[in-house]
């Protein structure tokens, strides 16, 4: 047994039999957050050095760096572009102030800054840009894969570094985003976008990764960032759309257009997802419709749930598969849930959250980190936020310190930790690690992203040592008003 997992159960232990020193009960406890603290740094350090030996100077300015997944292109975007390793690495510099690390961000900003477009008076960034001058054609609009979270990126580097640049083009890839806004009455009612600027591909997706979910949640930022009423009406016109989709949340939200009839219901795609960015619209305009919309969707997310050994889960749409990560799963439906509970005061969200928490540790491998689907042993066993150790860790974490199983829900997450370091292989740029394990083989090395490899790995760590700067999926961290 780790010697965090030990002070853990000693603490829980001295807890639970009311120890005659309350003092002693505050040293252990201390003790234990401190030493987590400490693996936390170990982990963070070890992934932004290999993030930063692993970055290539841009002819067109900055560093970028080469996705495993969608090799061999150097993309821009927050999925697995150089938005979202530069969000690593932020996350890095908050917990270490290492100067080099906020370099690294900075570096990841000039190259999305040297290869932006001007279009329909803004910005646009191509999916990716090679240094062969070879570059996409296409550009997203949506927070995962374009415009919307690109440009979130670039303002919250403008607010750590100071430098005018980097908000200046965050401004302007919003105001490529709007101008893409659709609708006969947008923004006075309801705006749609599709997920490309591309007039032949009508293409639309509706959750928080690829679709208008998660631009509306964009928008809200740049409202709160800059005062400017612009955004904020886009957003409300955005959300009006989604209520629309769903009937105020009568009806799961459709996963777009190519997709009308399946209906998910986690964090990605999904109503979960929906659920959360309503929450967030109440908080900014405190309109019932948001939240009764909000506890709806949410509501038909949780009647899906399955009692499993005393927890909950969630297939990932109907007739599909029981998942356990960030994106598709359960935990992101317990992160979601946890949220509505901080949200509206109602305590049987945060059962929901305490029971899926119980089934995502019952559902850990013996070594402590989790398949993609864990009635299979056969699938995926990832490391990053989006479906693996990572992102399911920092979700226990967030549960943990909201008094939810606090104790074994802190164990497992330190677990999780542990096995990210432990399985860390190394080559001669420093430490790595696999996107995955499949049939016990080591698949997709190096991967340098937040969703899947070492930048969302440094922010579970920073995380882990006391970050609290987003959320899971990349967002600002929710905030209550």
């Amino acid at each position: 047994m780790r010697l965090v997992t030990v002070l853990l159960v000693w603490a829980s232990v001295l807890l639970a039999t009311c120890a005659a020193s309350s003092g002693e009960t505050v040293d252990v406890m201390r003790t234990s957050s401190h030493a987590s603290q400490a693996s936390g740094l170990v982990v963070v350090r070890r992934a932004a050095d290999s993030l930063l030996a692993r970055s290539e100077a841009m002819p067109t300015g900055g560093r970028a760096w080469r996705s495993a997944i969608q090799a061999p292109h150097v993309q821009t975007d927050r999925d697995v572009g150089a938005a979202s390793v530069g969000e690593g690495l932020l996350a890095a510099y908050a917990v270490t102030h290492d100067a080099r690390y906020l370099s690294g961000a900075e570096a990841a900003g000039d190259f999305l800054l040297g290869v932006a477009e001007h279009d329909s008076g803004g910005l646009r960034w191509p999916d990716w840009a090679d240094p062969d001058g070879q570059r996409s054609a296409t550009h997203y609009t949506s927070f995962d894969d374009g415009a919307a979270g690109i440009s979130d990126y670039l303002l919250g580097l403008s607010k750590v570094t100071g430098e005018r640049r980097f908000r200046t083009a965050a401004l302007a890839g919003m105001r490529w985003l709007v101008a893409q806004a659709t609708g006969p009455s947008c923004p006075q009612s309801a705006c749609s976008w599709r997920w490309t600027d591309d007039p032949s591909d009508s293409v639309a997706y509706n959750g928080v990764g690829m679709g208008q979910a998660g631009i509306v949640l964009a928008l809200d930022t740049f409202a709160d960032a800059t005062g400017d009423r612009t955004w904020r009406t886009y957003a409300r016109a955005g959300a009006a759309r989604l209520r629309a989709l769903t009937g105020n949340g009568r009806r799961p939200l459709p996963q777009g257009s190519e997709h009308p009839d399946v209906h998910e219901t986690g964090f990605l795609n999904g109503s979960a997802g929906a659920a959360f960015v309503f929450l967030e619209r109440y908080a900014h305009d405190h309109a019932r419709v948001d939240l009764d919309t909000a506890r709806r969707l949410l509501g038909w997310v949780n009647d899906q749930a399955e009692t499993d050994a005393g927890g909950l889960r969630w297939p990932i749409a109907a007739d599909e598969s029981v998942a356990s990560g960030f994106e598709l799963g359960a935990a992101g439906i317990a992160w979601v849930n946890l949220q509505a509970a901080r949200a509206s005061g109602e305590r049987s969200y945060r059962e929901v959250a305490r029971r899926a928490g119980a089934w995502l540790r019952g559902s850990a491998t013996a070594a402590g980190a989790w398949h993609e689907v864990p009635a299979d042993g056969t699938t995926p066993v990832h490391v990053g936020i989006d479906s693996g150790a990572a992102g399911i860790g920092w979700v226990l974490q967030d549960l943990a310190d909201a008094g939810l199983d606090p104790a074994a829900n802190r164990a497992a997450a330190r677990s999780a930790l542990a096995v990210l370091s432990t399985g860390a292989a190394h080559d001669r740029l420093g430490t790595l690690w696999y996107e995955n394990h499949t049939g016990g083989k080591p698949l997709l090395a190096a991967e340098p992203s937040w969703h899947w490899g070492s930048a969302g790995i440094a922010a579970f760590a920073a995380r882990l040592a006391g970050w609290s700067g987003r959320g899971p999926g990349g967002q600002a961290v929710p905030t209550r008003r």
